[in-house]
């Protein structure tokens, strides 16, 4: 069994199903598990309300571009959420494969 999601390099952003809120503020982690060749990941935190027409960003991970765990603060978070991930170097064949964990939600 394989847990996770792997991302094969893409010029095209990835997103995640979206969520609703579950506080005003949350820690977002992003687990890469395994990397092939040298990609450069970004990972953001997009939100909206209901009525709004187009997701903002409300975070954005600091460049991801080794195995590990990486986290994100955000605070003042709208209703509705997403992650957006995106290759900004790398090239065909290479790959990111991830694993996300539910974000720790605060109320405030």
């Amino acid at each position: 069994m394989v847990i996770g999601t792997t991302l094969m390099y893409s010029a095209t952003a990835y997103y995640s199903p979206s969520f609703p809120r579950g506080g005003e503020a949350a820690t977002f982690a992003v687990d890469v598990t395994h990397f092939d060749g040298g990609p450069t990941l970004v990972v953001s935190v997009e939100h909206k309300n209901v009525e709004d027409t187009s997701w903002t960003t409300a975070g954005t991970f600091t460049n991801i571009t080794a195995t590990g765990l990486a986290t994100k603060d955000v605070g003042t978070l709208k209703e509705e959420l997403r992650l957006k991930y995106l290759f900004s170097a790398g090239a065909v064949g290479n790959l990111a494969h991830i694993v996300v964990p539910a974000p720790q939600w605060r109320p405030y």
